[in-house]
């Protein structure tokens, strides 16, 4: 899950390898083993510049074959997203025969995405959102053991969460204010530092609410650009220093997790956790349905039925992050070798 052919940076770079405790997967896979129960997923990364505007095929495709892990080791599974997100997962979850797992849809602030009640993220904004984040844990009554999110975007820092980091040394203010306009703070961006937020459903209050109300839930984050939830585990200065987009400073995720796994690929993150936890808990057998060409059919199928697009090219074809599929699944073959199952 560690390759990294967009030459993003993060997963190989010494300082992020520094700035995480080790053994990110190993550790998320061991929580879900002994105490996972009842999963909440959330996924869908909308890319704006598309034409027409589209979720992209990295993503979804991991979040429901994790989905289909969990559920086959007897856990409850839901799955969240957006209006943008939405038919991709349910595109995925119709080619793997999984219509029984329920999906949850997070509504979008009232309004045009360049209003502000969709375009900024505070108290006054986040009316729909917290209803719904107030109904769905109520709805849960006390059963949600993990919450994961799989290349999803997180709003960007301001000077408080960038002061909340843990770090070595002194939060390095004075250097974001100069960097970080206050019209880019705390709004998600994608890779090329374009605001997407009123194009993305306010997932992340679903993240600091179990945290706030300190519900006992484990958080996991699966990345690959440091935008995305789970990347504010890494001190805002590492990530502006190892992230080759120039637009670094501004897009760093402020959404901290319990566990952040990093991959050149957010999908293979997911991959890698399933097939972890099926091998924790001796149950390796629950994956071998899961192969090659059925992921590359689900894949297919997203950008013929649903309108996907790839996040890199923007153009509404069968590759991930600008990968043609046969280099893409070439880590799931890898990692399916591992595990000791056909290719």
């Amino acid at each position: 899950m560690r390759r990294d052919p967009a030459g993003r940076g993060l997963v190989s770079h010494p300082a992020i390898e520094r700035a995480l405790p080790p053994s990110q997967l190993e550790h998320a896979a061991n929580s879900l083993s002994e105490t996972g129960q009842s999963v909440a997923i959330v996924t869908g990364f909308c890319i704006v510049d598309a034409d027409p505007q589209a979720a992209e095929t990295d993503g979804p495709p991991g979040a429901v074959y994790l989905a289909a892990a969990l559920s086959r080791l007897g856990m409850e599974v839901t799955l969240v997203s957006d209006d943008y997100g939405r038919p991709l997962v349910e595109a995925c979850l119709m080619a793997r025969g999984l219509s029984r797992i329920p999906l949850e849809c997070v509504p979008f602030e009232a309004g045009q995405p360049n209003e502000p009640a969709r375009a900024q993220d505070s108290a006054e904004h986040d009316t729909r959102t917290d209803a719904w984040v107030d109904a769905f844990l109520a709805n849960c009554a006390g059963k949600l053991t993990h919450l994961i999110a799989i290349e999803r975007p997180s709003p960007s820092h301001t000077v408080e969460s960038l002061v909340a980091q843990r770090r070595a040394g002194q939060p390095p203010v004075e250097r974001f204010c100069l960097e970080v306009p206050e019209h880019d703070r705390n709004a998600c961006h994608n890779w090329r530092g374009v605001d997407i937020n009123g194009y993305t459903a306010k997932t992340h209050r679903l993240f600091e609410e179990v945290t706030r109300r300190r519900l006992g839930v484990t958080t996991i984050g699966l990345a690959d650009g440091g935008n995305e939830i789970g990347c504010g585990s890494i001190p805002w200065e590492t990530l502006c220093a190892t992230a080759p987009t120039g637009a670094a400073s501004r897009v760093a995720a402020r959404i901290a997790t319990d566990f952040t796994i990093l991959a050149g690929v957010s999908n293979w993150a997911a991959y890698a956790l399933a097939i972890s936890v099926a091998h924790v808990r001796d149950r390796i057998d629950v994956i071998e349905p899961l192969d090659v060409e059925s992921e590359r059919g689900v894949i297919e199928l997203l950008v013929r039925q649903a309108g996907a697009c790839d996040g890199v090219t923007r153009l509404r074809q069968a590759t991930v992050d600008g990968l043609p599929l046969e280099t893409y699944l070439q880590a799931l073959v890898a990692m399916r070798a591992v595990a000791g199952l056909r290719t």
